[in-house]
């Protein structure tokens, strides 16, 4: 039977840490979990996990519950019950010294004073294994790094966090088919772009190929994800959105609705003027009963369009005040633009 690849999101127990920037690991977790749909999941070796199959390789997706300080203690036993080499592991954690919203992909070194990280190297001996840093800067004015870590996401930082979490996902699904080397070259945030390594004949050439090859297989969503990247490295934007919209599409079809807002997601970041995809996002998460989600896409989309449209920007304030009558941002949003329209 071919080997597992595990997948550990670094992270700790209990309601109060769950929204937290030190649970970002199971963040990303959570987002391989609902795209894959892998179910329940169960309880074993002192973590959460799930088995399953992602880009046609066998996966165990594992959260410890161990608590951040003695993660590797859970690792070490997965990684010893089911003989799973270094090779086959990736550990996603915070990073205090990246900035917010930014990965970087490492395929070995130190904890850098990540004390889940620092727990796995003293358990398997080494640093020698995969790691994907996920960025949450650097902590305000005089706040210590203790208390900072285990703050909740607010406001826009949870919309950015949420669409970080679909980028990571995607890293983890990029190294899971492609290898560490090419993963890292697409995701990172520090990581000299291939327009950079190669001349732009070579992109050009390269995207004309992957053109044809997608007129030949217009449902491969592999092919259609590589044609995003080099859309965006080429800075062909409208390009790049437009086959996000595709790709969500592609994963509509097939039944995978979490994947499929993961892209349209991906779109409006790049064109949020989408005013009517940012909308479709907000129901989709209504539609899962994600009800703050919603709230907070409808009031994104809301500070997009007031600039142009303040009367349009109140209809979707008030639509998130349907949602959530008491939300105190949409509150003080509806108090301003009705000042604004009655000013006119």
């Amino acid at each position: 039977m071919a080997e597992f690849r595990l997948i550990v999101g670094l992270g700790n127990p209990g309601a109060k840490y769950e929204k937290t920037r030190h649970n970002v690991g199971w963040r990303v977790i959570d987002e391989l979990v609902a795209r894959h749909q892998l179910g329940a999941g169960r309880s074993e070796k002192r973590a959460r996990t799930w088995d399953g199959s992602i880009r046609g390789l066998r996966v165990k997706l594992a959260k410890p519950l161990t608590y951040m300080n003695r993660s590797g203690e859970s690792v070490r036993s997965l990684m010893d019950y089911y003989n799973i080499p270094r090779a086959a592991l990736i550990v996603v954690h915070d990073d205090l010294d990246t900035p917010f919203g930014i990965l970087r992909l490492r395929n070995a070194g130190g904890h850098g004073g990540q004390n889940g990280l620092r727990s796995i190297i003293q358990h398997l001996g080494d640093g020698g294994f995969a790691r994907l840093r996920f960025g949450i800067g650097r902590p305000p004015g005089k706040m210590q790094p203790v208390d900072f870590v285990l703050r909740p996401f607010k406001g826009d930082d949870a919309i950015l966090a949420a669409e970080a979490a679909a980028r990571a996902a995607d890293a983890i699904e990029a190294w899971l088919s492609e290898g560490i080397n090419s993963a890292m070259s697409r995701f990172n945030g520090d990581a000299p772009s291939q327009a950079n390594e190669h001349s732009k004949q070579d992109l050009e050439t390269r995207l004309a190929v992957l053109q044809r090859a997608h007129e030949l297989s217009p449902s491969d969503t592999r092919t259609l994800a590589q044609l995003i990247a080099l859309q965006k490295k080429l800075g062909m934007l409208d390009a790049a959105a437009a086959g996000h919209l595709k790709l969500a599409a592609l994963f509509d079809a097939s039944g995978e609705g979490a994947q499929a807002n993961a892209e349209r997601v991906k779109a409006v970041t790049i064109r949020p003027e989408l005013v009517d995809v940012q909308r479709a996002i907000a129901e989709w998460y209504l539609a899962q009963a994600n009800r703050k989600k919603a709230v907070a896409r409808l009031l994104v989309l809301a500070d997009h369009i007031k600039r142009a449209d303040s009367e349009a920007a109140l209809q979707t304030v008030e639509q998130a005040l349907a949602i959530n009558p008491q939300h105190p941002k949409a509150l003080e949003y509806q108090r301003q633009l009705q000042a604004q329209c009655a000013a006119r």
